[in-house]
């Protein structure tokens, strides 16, 4: 499942190996250690270093290595740490831990996951602003340069008139017969720009514009941008400058700035398909090719835990699309007609999450050829222009052309029908080409999407799919394509998992972006404990109850990500404590869905000798000791935690207790490194009340625990009751799977928990899967004593993350105030769950920390309300 994903990186790495060794004289090597886990221990980055042969200087650490990749395991397996030329294919490779990361990057000791991102392609023809047709492209030296097409008069430009923008703003006439440096023949550039106005048919949101960028070609693309030109011309201080900025932006995610080339960008949303173009100055960037930030400089990586490493596969072929931060766009992207074939949507209506994270279909790839790119090859000797045989035409008004990459040639009638488009198809495979009318349209790059035509040999993209079911198929609609090959030419991997899940859409619990932290099934901590992860969470135990949701291939891999959960019978009916559409009531026998949480803690350390720790053996008790830190040395020790979970108490100056918030837990493993404390702990979580549960299907729940369900037909006794209401939440798939997966059925007789048959009473049943998320009501403490406070409301902050607290809002209001009497919940809430503290007048009362906020507000609205405390202990003088 996942060779496409691998094979892609695999195809940029052997192109960034040609591209050294015939353009700046380097080779790749690998110069970290070759045990893994060191780079997890000592949060380092496991990546490629570049080294220069005529000096033997090495640029470390400027191409993360993906793992599962091949370079990946000629390292682990074979221990080659050189590519000069190829790299070593490794065959039958044993499995080992690291191997379920397949997929991923470790930067910082941190398992990342890099997605597909889909942009703007600026290089292909576009208009701007009715005035312009425009297109971008970079010369060998990686500079890049526009040519623009008037279209109408813009003084002091006219009508007809062409330039050519290089990055400096320079304008320039000469160099517009030469300006795609890629094509060894005259082009007539006008002829096509007027061409591309007068059909207006350029269509923004149109994957036909989009161009997708790889991992792989990403940190191509940032090596390129930085330290191409410092190598050719051997600028040292500028080439380690340029190298500190690279590895900056690999460790901290911020790589979306060189997604693009082009100094203007797309208008996100629905601006008629059209460009438009911004002042450029302000935003030109300072480096070697003047470029321009287009795109936000957030970082990129997605968090990956083992509390999902089953989904590990699925959640490779996320793809992200690009907004350009100029753009103040809040909106959902819509979906594309053109989408169709390529992307899959995954959200559902009810998480009102639709659009938002998307994943190619099965069968796509993303192409990697390089051979028309000046800075990788010497484009003119090419194998595409070799098979092309061109016959340029020299008339003044020359009648048929072929466009390769935006480069329009005029040729021949003769050259012109003598082209086989299937014959090109065959020979380069993944070429986008097709013909309208006089025209012939090849592109031949990197970052265009494929998918093979299902019943032919041909891969085809969004623009000549229909090109290509015409000619080979008579099939003139995209409706026609998928009544023909049915709901897996449009899907994606997920349906394997699901397959009664029948939109083109995927509950978020599951497989988009919020479940990535959430949903509890791994089986075990054997790769928690290798990964080290901050937070995760995983099954006790494998209970009865588990089940494999899909049979893995016996390839040697697939079986360590085989995907285990909790089959329970589940009845729909209205019960005690059910009465909600979201409420689950669980039978309190049921073990499946009891958890243990996984916490790695850090701490950084400053000392001039050696560190010993000594951790707490055992279960910790009310003291929540996780172990003492002693240094042996002159200056004292000095901690700093990296959670806000973690204090430490100093007991002498070398000698540091730490202690952890969330007793009671387990100390299972602890490194120490020369600047670095890590600790893993866990705990046990029992299934309780308030703990959520959700199917394949986005039908979250909140548990309640009882002793005795209803018996049905006599011999039945459900493991979940849901709500039937629930399945107004568009989640029909679920029944649907219950009766095909689950042997559905109707109840014929319902006893209640006294035994007595509840008359005329009907209620389906059937096994379903449903599985733990780690959003537990023991980790959500209600008020805490201290929190932070926001400077300007002065109320706690939002979220327990950044060490926020109480706060009262609409749905407290009216749902609890209002709904359940004002004295009472105020009595309650402001007094009896407050924060005792001391006063300051008399420390023997103790008050609650929320009268001193009521008396602040009261003092901001110019209230004049006084607070008397009668002291429960008169001092005597």
């Amino acid at each position: 499942m996942l060779e496409p994903i691998l094979g892609n990186y695999d195809a940029h790495i052997r192109n960034f190996i040609h591209f050294l060794q015939t353009r700046v004289d380097c080779f790749l090597i690998y110069d970290g250690p070759l045990d893994l886990h060191q780079h997890i221990r000592e949060r380092t980055t496991y990546a490629l270093s570049v080294q220069h042969r005529p000096t033997k200087k090495i640029l470390r650490n400027v191409y993360p290595i993906l793992l599962g990749s091949q370079i990946d395991l000629a390292i682990r397996h074979l221990q080659v740490c050189s590519f000069e030329v190829d790299i070593p294919t490794v065959s039958d490779a044993s499995f080992q831990e690291v191997d379920i990361g397949r997929g991923f990057f470790i930067i910082c000791g941190f398992l990342r996951h890099l997605p597909y991102f889909f942009t703007n392609d600026s290089t292909h023809t576009h208009m701007v602003q009715k005035k312009m047709v425009r297109v971008f492209t970079y010369d060998a030296l990686d500079r890049g340069k526009e040519l623009s097409y008037y279209v109408v008069d813009c003084l002091p430009k006219k009508r007809g008139d062409m330039f050519v923008v290089g990055n400096d703003g320079s304008e320039s006439t000469d160099q517009v017969d030469f300006f795609f440096d890629h094509c060894p023949y005259r082009t007539d550039a006008a002829a096509y720009m007027a061409h591309v106005y007068q059909r207006n048919q350029f269509d923004i949101d149109s994957l036909v514009n989009k161009i997708v960028v790889s991992p792989g070609h990403l940190f191509t693309k940032l090596f390129v941008k930085y330290l191409y030109a410092p190598l050719r011309k051997g600028n040292w201080p500028l080439i380690k400058s340029k190298t500190a900025l690279v590895v900056k932006s690999i460790e901290t995610g911020c790589l979306l700035h060189v997604l693009s080339r082009k100094t203007v960008y797309f208008k996100e949303g629905k601006s008629a398909g059209k460009m438009t173009m911004m002042p450029h100055e302000s935003h030109r960037e300072i480096g070697s090719n003047g470029e321009v930030f287009v795109e936000k400089t957030i970082g990129c990586y997605r968090e990956v835990n083992m509390q999902t490493y089953p989904l590990n596969p699925f959640l490779s072929y996320l793809i992200v699309r690009q907004m350009s931060n100029k753009v103040k766009h809040g909106s959902v992207p819509s979906f594309h007609d053109s989408y169709l074939g390529f992307l899959c949507i995954l959200g559902c209506f009810e998480t009102k999450n639709v659009g938002r994270t998307t994943m190619m279909v099965r069968n796509t790839i993303v192409s990697t050829v390089d051979v028309l790119d000046p800075v990788f090859h010497d484009a003119q000797h090419d194998a595409l222009w070799t098979w092309l045989q061109l016959e340029p035409d020299s008339h003044i008004h020359p009648h048929y052309f072929v466009v390769v990459n935006e480069a329009c040639i005029p040729v021949t009638e003769a050259c012109f029908q003598r082209i086989q488009l299937y014959a090109l198809k065959q020979q380069f495979r993944h070429v986008e080409c097709f013909a309208e009318f006089n025209f012939m349209y090849i592109r031949y790059k990197v970052g265009l999407l494929f998918k093979l035509l299902p019943g032919t040999d041909v891969w085809v993209t969004p623009k000549d799919m229909l090109f290509w079911t015409q000619k080979l198929l008579q099939l003139n609609t995209m409706e026609a394509i998928i009544d023909r090959f049915g709901y897996d030419f449009i899907t994606s991997f997920h349906v394997d998992l699901n397959p009664f899940f029948m939109h083109n859409a995927f509950p978020k619990n599951t497989l988009a972006f919020n479940a990535l932290k959430n949903a509890v099934l791994a089986t075990n901590a054997r790769y928690a404990h290798y990964f080290m992860d901050s937070l995760s969470a995983y099954a006790r135990q494998l209970t009865p109850y588990h089940q494999i949701v899909q049979e893995p291939n016996q390839d040697g891999i697939s079986p360590h990500f085989a995907l285990r959960v909790p089959h329970v019978v589940v009845s729909y009916m209205s019960f005690l404590g059910c009465t909600q559409e979201d409420g689950i009531v669980c039978r309190q026998d049921v073990n499946a869905f009891d958890c243990c949480r996984f916490y790695t803690i850090r701490i950084k350390t400053k000392a001039d000798g050696l560190v010993l720790f000594h951790p707490r053996q055992g279960d910790a008790d009310e003291t929540s000791l996780v172990g003492t830190v002693v240094h042996f040395g002159e200056t004292p020790l000095q901690l700093e935690p990296f959670s806000i979970h973690v204090r430490t108490v100093p007991v002498k100056d070398q000698v540091i207790q730490l202690h952890f918030n969330k007793p009671p837990f387990r100390v299972i493993q602890h490194y120490l490194s020369a600047h670095t404390l890590s600790i893993c702990l866990e705990q046990d979580h029992l299934a309780s009340t308030g703990d959520k549960l959700c199917s394949f299907h986005g039908q979250k729940g909140v548990l309640r625990l009882m002793k005795t369900l209803p018996l049905l037909d006599e011999r039945i006794q459900p493991d979940l009751l849901v709500n039937p209401y629930s399945l107004f939440r568009m989640t029909p798939g679920q029944i649907l799977e219950g009766v095909k997966r689950g042997q559905g059925r109707d109840a014929q007789t319902v006893r209640n928990t006294d035994g007595q048959i509840v008359p005329d009473a009907k209620a389906f049943y059937a096994k379903t899967f449903y599985f733990p998320i780690a959003y537990w009501s023991s980790e959500h403490f209600y008020a805490p004593s201290e929190c932070t406070m926001d400077k300007i409301l002065h109320q706690a902050v939002k979220g327990r993350s950044r060490g926020g607290g109480m706060r009262l809002g609409n749905m407290e209001l009216f749902n609890g105030l209002r709904g359940n009497g004002l004295a009472a919940c105020f009595e309650e809430k402001f007094f009896e769950h407050g924060d005792r503290i001391p006063s300051e007048t008399n420390p023997t009362i103790s008050l609650p920390k929320s009268v001193e906020l009521v008396k602040e507000d009261a003092r901001f609205f110019k209230c004049h309300l006084e607070y008397k405390a009668h002291p429960s202990i008169i001092m005597r003088k």
